[in-house]
C-alpha cells in the first residue's frame, strides 16, 4: 500500500486543505521525539510521548511496523523540518506483520487511549476520522485507533463527513472503562479511607500480620542494587513467571532510561519477596510490572508491596499511580473513573471477511482480534 513510503502526500478527496507526512520505523519515528513530546505538551496531553522509545520497542511491538501519521496544514516541507506549533495532530499506530509480510492491518499499541492521537481535545475525533480515511484510501485493510477522551456523537459526525465518498466501508466506534489512575492523598491513611472497607483491611492486615512475622526491609531503590541473577531466581519462584527475554529488556531498562525505577521488599539477609518497577515523570507514577514470591500468600506480597510503593510515592511527592493495563488487585474499584474511545474503519474485501469470521479461532490477547469478534459491536457501513 502506498502509505508505506513515508514522504508527504496531500490528502486526495478530502476537502481540507490538511496534509500527511508518514514516517516509518523506529529510527524515523525517533528522529521526531521532541517535537512530538512538545506536542502533547501543547495538546493538553503533556508526558505521554516521554517515553516513546520505550513503547516502540516493547516486545509486542517489535513484531510490527510503528508509524507516525502527522497532520499539518503546512505544505513543501518534510517532517523533520516542522515544530510542534506546525502540526494538527499525530497518530501513532502499529501494522501487523503476517509470517514476516506487511499486512495492511492497522492497531493502537495503547490499550488506554493515551498515546495514539496526539491532538487537542476537541480535534481528535477529526483528526482521528481523518487519518482513517487516509490510510483507507490507501490501502489499508482495518485500522483500529484508541484515543481519549471521546464523545460517540461528536465522533459520529466527524465520521460521517470523513467516510463520504463512493467505495463504502465498514466502520464503529464505542467507548470502554479503562480507569486505572489511583490518586494519592497527603498520607497514606487518607489514601486508604477513599477506598472500599475489605481493601482497607486487607492492606493493613497483611502489613501488621508481616511486620511481625518476617524479617524484611522496603528497598525504595532496589534497581541500584539488584542483579540479574537476582532478578532471574525471583521470576523463577513468582506466581507468574515472564519469558527470559522480557526479564531481560526489564532489567536491561532499569540501568538505560532515565526515570525509571524499581522498589523491593527484601528478606534481610536473604532472597528478594517482591518487586515492583516502572516509571516516574511529572508527578504520576507509572506501574509497569510486579513479581511476587510464590509461597508467601499468607502474606499477601501483592497487597503488601503495594501499601510501601504507596506510602514511598506519597512521601516524595507523587499524586497519582497509574497502573499500565489496570489491575486485578480490589485496589481498582478505586481508580479514577476515565474512559477511551475504540474507532475501526474496514474495507468490505474477501480478506476481511475470512479474518472476522476466523477472529474466534485465533489468540483471544489480540485486541484487534477481540474487536472483530464481540457480538455487542454495531458496524455502521458508510
Amino acid at each position: 500500500m502506498r502509505v508505506i513510503d513515508p514522504e508527504a502526500e496531500s490528502s486526495q478527496g478530502n476537502p481540507s486543505s490538511e496534509r500527511f507526512l508518514v514516517l516509518r520505523g523506529r529510527t524515523e519515528i525517533l528522529r521526531l521525539r521532541a517535537v512530538l513530546t512538545d506536542l502533547s505538551a501543547l495538546c493538553g496531553q503533556p508526558g505521554v510521548m516521554d517515553y516513546l522509545d520505550y513503547f516502540l520497542t516493547r516486545p509486542e511491538n517489535l513484531k510490527k511496523i510503528p508509524y507516525v501519521v502527522l497532520v499539518t496544514s503546512r505544505s513543501n516541507v518534510t517532517a523533520l523540518d516542522l515544530k510542534a506549533e506546525d502540526i494538527k495532530g499525530a497518530v501513532l499506530v502499529y501494522e501487523y506483520r503476517v509470517l514476516g509480510f506487511r499486512s495492511s492491518l492497522f492497531t493502537t499499541g495503547d490499550f488506554n487511549g493515551n498515546r495514539t492521537v496526539i491532538a487537542p481535545a476537541t480535534m481528535r475525533s477529526q483528526v482521528s476520522a481523518t487519518v482513517c480515511r487516509y490510510l483507507m484510501e490507501r490501502g489499508a485493510r482495518i485500522v483500529l485507533l484508541s484515543l481519549q477522551p471521546g464523545s460517540a456523537e461528536s465522533c459520529q459526525a466527524c465520521f460521517e463527513k470523513a467516510m463520504q465518498g463512493e467505495k463504502k466501508r465498514w466502520w464503529m466506534t464505542r467507548i470502554r472503562d479503562v480507569g486505572a489512575t489511583l490518586p494519592l492523598y497527603q498520607t497514606l491513611d487518607a489514601t486508604l479511607a477513599q477506598m472500599g472497607k475489605h481493601t482497607r483491611r486487607n492492606f493493613r492486615y497483611y502489613r501488621r500480620k508481616a511486620e511481625a512475622e518476617l524479617e524484611y526491609s522496603f528497598v525504595h531503590d532496589a534497581g541500584t542494587i539488584l542483579t540479574m541473577a537476582q532478578l532471574t531466581e525471583l521470576n523463577n519462584a513468582s506466581m507468574l513467571p515472564v519469558a527470559q527475554a522480557v526479564l531481560t529488556r526489564r532489567y536491561e531498562t532499569l540501568n538505560s532510561m532515565e526515570g525509571f525505577f524499581c522498589v523491593g521488599l527484601k528478606h534481610n539477609d536473604g532472597p528478594w519477596i517482591g518487586l515492583v518497577g516502572g516509571r516516574r515523570h511529572g508527578g504520576v507514577t507509572e506501574i509497569d510490572w510486579q513479581l511476587n514470591r510464590n509461597g508467601l500468600a499468607r502474606y499477601s506480597v501483592g497487597t503488601l508491596i503495594r501499601s510501601y510503593l504507596m506510602e514511598h510515592e506519597i512521601a516524595i511527592g507523587t499524586r497519582e499511580l497509574f497502573f499500565e493495563g489496570g489491575t486485578p488487585h480490589s485496589m481498582r474499584y478505586s481508580f479514577l473513573s476515565e474512559k477511551a474511545m475504540d474507532i475501526v474503519v474496514m474495507n468490505r474485501s474477501l480478506f476481511v471477511f475470512l479474518l472476522r469470521r476466523s477472529a474466534r479461532w485465533l489468540p483471544e490477547k489480540n485486541f484487534l482480534l477481540q474487536t472483530l469478534r464481540n457480538p455487542a459491536i454495531k458496524w455502521q457501513l458508510r
